[in-house]
């Protein structure tokens, strides 16, 4: 997203009591502008965890740009910078590197991650199980982690039980609970700090609130076609030329795939709406059999 958005995302995790923001760096904006007004707006306690999901893809590229950025006070975690299973490239990265890089538990196999010391940390998830057998190796290594549970608050309460029993669960976690116009639970929870009291009733220890889930219960879940129709993406690049696309996954593989410049400076990525123009239609119809790529002068919207 724009840094301004960034801004006001960080502005609101503040005002909720929030001490860290994970978000996601991507190629198609300009990601030393982005760290250079988010960082402008924090306070030093504030906390970044840049995500790439290996959106640097190997470490000629990696080196640079996070040499670039590590500057910024605020970042304390690069989260796979390049592919996880690139294990020279990733041990060459963290010794290149005083910012913490965060693996996601698993790839590579955790032996071999812990013996090539790839990353710093790392990312566990799935139900108590796995996530107790993974902390627990975890532990054993000294190395720490952050539990992404993703859901409402009630899976939210139910990772924040989970992290107060598990020595390792030192870094923030990931929830997403946010997210969703309504806790669904009593009481609420509340941070302060960037910490969240344990409830301490039976069961999770927290109520169902019947009343909301009738509420935001569907009959049956509504369709979501995918590629969304009538999108129109236009990546504009610093040198005046623009690419056109209809869906996220084909820039994404074309990012990925060499077929376009990794961070530029000054690139953004923005949606077209429809203006029921002839120029529009034709485009988007072009874009949808792949990339459209065209010059300043070339572009028509």
């Amino acid at each position: 997203m724009p840094a301004e958005d960034w801004v006001s995302e960080c502005q609101e995790a503040l005002r909720q009591g929030y001490t860290s923001f994970k978000t996601k760096a991507r190629p198609w904006f300009d990601l030393h502008h982005q760290c250079e007004v988010l960082c402008r707006s924090l306070p030093p306690h504030f906390d970044l965890d840049l995500d790439f999901n290996g959106m640097l893809v190997d470490t000629a590229r990696a080196t640079r740009l996070l040499g670039e950025i590590e500057p910024f006070p605020n970042i304390k975690i690069f989260e796979s910078p390049i592919p996880q299973h690139d294990v020279a490239g990733n041990r060459f990265l963290r010794a290149h590197t005083r910012v913490a890089i965060a693996h996601h538990y698993g790839s590579p196999p955790i032996m071999t991650a812990l013996k090539e010391d790839v990353c710093d940390g790392f990312v566990l998830s799935g139900g108590v199980t796995r996530v107790i057998e993974q902390a627990t190796v975890c532990a054993a290594a000294n190395k720490p982690f952050w539990l992404q549970l993703v859901g409402t608050e009630i899976t939210a309460t139910f990772a924040l039980h989970l992290g107060a029993v598990l020595s390792h669960a030192r870094w923030p976690a990931v929830n997403c609970h946010q997210l969703y116009t309504h806790a669904l639970v009593r009481p609420a929870m509340t941070v302060t700090n960037g910490l969240a009291p344990v409830p301490t009733g039976p069961g999770l220890g927290v109520e169902l609130d019947e009343d909301a889930v009738e509420r935001f219960r569907l009959p049956t879940m509504p369709p979501k076609p995918y590629p969304h129709p009538g999108l129109l993406i236009a990546i504009r690049w610093p040198s005046g030329a623009t690419s056109y696309y209809a869906h996220t996954q084909q820039y994404w593989d074309d990012f990925l795939g060499g077929r376009l410049p990794l961070f530029p400076r000054g690139v953004r990525l923005e949606t077209i709406p429809d203006d029921g123009s002839a120029t529009w239609r034709e485009l988007q119809q072009r874009a949808q059999q792949g990339g459209v790529h065209l010059s300043r002068e070339a572009a028509p919207l």
